[in-house]
């Protein structure tokens, strides 16, 4: 019998064997609301979970034949959650050193741009944001969010013009002009302002603040590297077809 197997699964073309399920039980990702990339949408009586980093995925698992369970968490603990092997995959996540020790990360599938939010009336002439902080003006930043280790050594260098808080925190602060500028993503930061109804008073000042590539991050507990490899194919073969910018659209467009 199971030589009759073997002799099955060699006579069968390659493709058919790609197209297997990869996955020995269902993935466990990790997910917090941040909208655009993961929120709930309510759709009639039911809460539906959507989002640019849940269509990437499912788009992601549907190539790879997996199954996935998405469980809401705090961003930090299901970072440690992730460490432990009790949860499989976090989404939106930044490179560091620390967290490689024990996650795999993903070839990135968004550009993670930063900007840096002013008021309208309130944009100046300063091309980056070492010479804007030079000049006194004071910075909000979102709390244990990750900017990068040459805008966290700038940060440093200022801290009595940084404060760190919540992305609805530095909107108020800012029209109510206790901080001059708060940096921001670029795709999620428009969907708070307009939940706000701060669209027409906050906009991104014209200086670049820095882009880094964000990545899904696969515990290392749980999670192979030979299947990360598979997992890198599919996330290549989602932008290849086309499906990545139907889906960048899809939140792009909504603001």
């Amino acid at each position: 019998m199971r030589l009759l197997f073997l002799c099955v699964l060699c006579c069968l073309p390659l493709h058919s064997l790609l197209a297997q399920p990869l996955c020995p039980s269902p993935l466990r990702v990790g997910f917090d609301d941040w909208p655009p990339y993961h929120y709930y949408q309510q759709d009639g009586d039911k809460r539906r979970l959507r989002g640019f980093a849940v269509d990437y995925l499912n788009a992601v698992s549907a190539r790879l034949g997996c199954r996935l369970i998405y469980v809401e968490r705090p961003w930090k603990r299901g970072l440690h959650e992730l460490e432990l092997g009790r949860q499989d995959i976090a989404m939106e996540a930044y490179f560091t050193e620390d967290r490689a020790r024990y996650a795999w990360f993903s070839t990135a599938y968004n550009p993670g741009r930063t900007a840096l939010w002013v008021r309208k009336a309130g944009t100046d002439d300063e091309t980056d944001l070492g010479s804007w902080l030079a000049q006194g003006h004071r910075l909000g930043i979102t709390r244990d969010y990750y900017y990068g280790a040459e805008i966290s050594e700038l940060l440093r260098r200022y801290p009595d013009q940084v404060s760190a808080v919540n992305d609805v925190q530095n909107y108020r602060k800012l029209v109510l002009g206790r901080i001059d500028g708060f940096l921001g993503d670029s795709l999620a930061t428009p969907w708070g302002l307009k939940k706000e109804g701060l669209s027409e008073e906050v906009v991104p000042h014209v200086m670049g603040i820095y882009e880094t590539p964000t990545s899904f991050m696969l515990s290392k507990k749980t999670i192979s590297s030979e299947f990360v490899q598979r997992f890198n194919q599919a996330i290549m073969a989602v932008g290849k077809s086309g499906e990545h910018a139907l889906i960048w659209r899809r939140y792009t467009s909504a603001r």
